[in-house]
């Protein structure tokens, strides 16, 4: 792993994508991957990111907060160890160097070191005591992507996954955001299979542009 600042960072822009998404407290069942729902999350968060890589995107980008992040960053590192896929890279964009100390999560502490550990590069964007940190470390995504992959809230306003999602809005990113509140499937909390249908991406043109630092 390749530590770096931000403006010793380049990459790609047209083959980079980048994350965005709620943390694990407001994810279906809280985030618990042995619901169904979470399951049926975690299995299209998987399919958007290898349609990213069949249409050429070779670098991936997370916030490494719990939750949405830290599921796509693990599911990177799966495609990369794949030799089904090529190279693929995973870069790490934290918000300030002692992130780590926010994971509340045994689990995702263990997941976040590896995470970590086996990713190409790790960019640390601001430091602690800047109130902007988040905020800058969502910019630094987006002006290093040309996609976004994640899940959004629509009735959640003034969330930092919000914020993200018109950062990219603005800037012209693709975006495969799916939609919380019009994919049920995701509140299922049964063993019973459910249908490998499309998720529902949320229509771009109807998000407000309401800003936050929270996730």
């Amino acid at each position: 792993m390749k530590e770096l600042s931000v403006q010793d960072y380049h990459g790609n822009r047209k083959t980079t994508c980048c994350f965005t998404g709620h943390r694990s407290r407001d994810l279906p069942f809280g985030g618990n991957l042995h619901k169904q729902g979470m399951k049926c999350l975690v299995s299209s968060l998987q399919m958007l990111i290898i349609e990213a890589i069949n249409d050429g995107y070779k670098t991936f980008i997370s916030g490494m907060s719990d939750g949405v992040d830290l599921i796509c960053a693990q599911l990177v590192l799966e495609a990369a160890r794949s030799e089904r896929y090529g190279q693929i890279r995973l870069v790490c964009a934290l918000p300030y160097a002692q992130q780590y100390r926010e994971i509340v999560s045994a689990l995702d502490k263990y997941k976040y070191s590896l995470l970590l550990n086996d990713c190409d590069e790790k960019v640390v964007v601001s430091v602690a005591g800047n109130r902007d940190r988040y905020k800058l470390r969502n910019q630094f995504m987006v002006d290093n992507s040309s996609r976004i992959i994640g899940l959004l809230k629509e009735k959640k306003c003034g969330s930092g996954t919000l914020q993200t999602v018109n950062m990219a809005k603005r800037a012209g990113l693709e975006m495969k955001i799916i939609s919380a509140d019009r994919n049920p499937q995701l509140y299922v909390d049964t063993d019973l299979e459910v249908s490998d249908r499309k998720p529902k991406l949320l229509d771009c043109n109807m998000i407000s542009y309401e800003q936050s630092d929270g996730s």
